[in-house]
């Protein structure tokens, strides 16, 4: 129950921690900088909480080809897909966005099967087709702008395949030697160095750092980081540890769009709508028919 518990707590996190972002990207900072952010102070957090617990930051006598793949894997998922999700949730707000990021199971899926040996059947392509379907169900609405609604959808795609490719390449990394909490500091620290990279390469460095350190932002967005980010990612590995299965856990931490729809309601940010449920309910059907074998 300790799992279970943990995984509906990450889900609630991640969906306070986006409107927490969503809120810092609508005052103007770019989603570059709030992902830069966001990833430092988190992963100085994870650094911490990794040296206190097992006496070392970065993964000792791991494999090189692990750690090549857990370098892929940050770059992939967070330096890319975290920008792609902190433009989404801006341009779409947050209970679309992160419902467009629940579909990384779907990609993870798919990329499993090529890539891994992993079997596709009836019920898998079957919580494919409800996972698509209750997102387009949401997603599409005739009062969205045409060129920023379908701006944001891209955005909020190309979110969930880098956090399919993350996810596919980190436990690739694990099954040829990284423990958890490693793998996931070694993600961040690698994704915010891919990020600054692109920084420098795209001549943003200076200006996503001075957005961070104007009008308290830095602030800011440590408090979301600490919320969505550092807790999310301890609980969410407590969930996958601790529940009944792996599938249990995944179907209980992808219920985060379920708590983003009343979340951003009451904080007036959108209005939640029986359809908007009914599309949420069917993805998250979906889901639990891919996850729970």
């Amino acid at each position: 129950m300790v799992g279970e518990l943990a995984a509906v707590v990450a889900a609630i996190a991640w969906a306070f921690g986006s409107l927490l972002f969503a809120r810092i990207g609508r005052d103007g900072v770019p989603p570059g900088a709030m992902n830069l952010g966001k990833l430092l102070i988190a992963g100085s957090l994870l650094a911490l909480t990794a040296l206190a617990l097992t006496g070392h930051v970065v993964p000792l006598g791991a494999p090189t080809s692990a750690l090549v793949l857990l370098t892929l894997s940050g770059f992939a998922g967070l330096s890319l897909g975290d920008t792609a999700y902190f433009s989404a949730i801006v341009t779409l707000g947050v209970p679309r966005a992160i419902l467009l990021l629940s579909s990384a199971p779907v990609f993870a899926a798919l990329g499993g099967y090529l890539w891994l040996g992993e079997r596709l059947d009836v019920r898998a392509l079957t919580g494919m087709a409800l996972v698509f379907g209750g997102i387009t169900l949401v997603v599409v609405r005739k009062d969205a702008p045409g060129v920023s609604s379908a701006r944001g959808v891209f955005y909020g795609f190309v979110a969930a395949l880098g956090q399919a490719a993350g996810s596919l390449l980190s436990r690739r990394a694990m099954q040829v030697g990284l423990e958890p909490l490693a793998a996931a500091v070694g993600r961040i620290l690698t994704g915010a160095i891919g990020l600054y990279a692109i920084a420098l390469l795209t001549r943003d460095a200076i200006p996503w750092t001075r957005a961070l350190f104007q009008r308290r932002t830095i602030v800011r967005v440590g408090l979301a980081s600490l919320i969505g980010t550092y807790c999310g990612i301890w609980l969410a590995q407590t969930a996958l540890l601790r529940s009944r299965s792996t599938g249990v856990a995944t179907t209980l931490l992808a219920t985060s769009p379920v708590f983003a729809l009343p979340i951003a309601h009451f904080a007036g940010s959108e209005r939640m709508t029986v359809r908007a449920v009914i599309g949420v309910l069917i993805t998250i059907a979906g889901i639990a028919a891919l996850s729970l074998r």
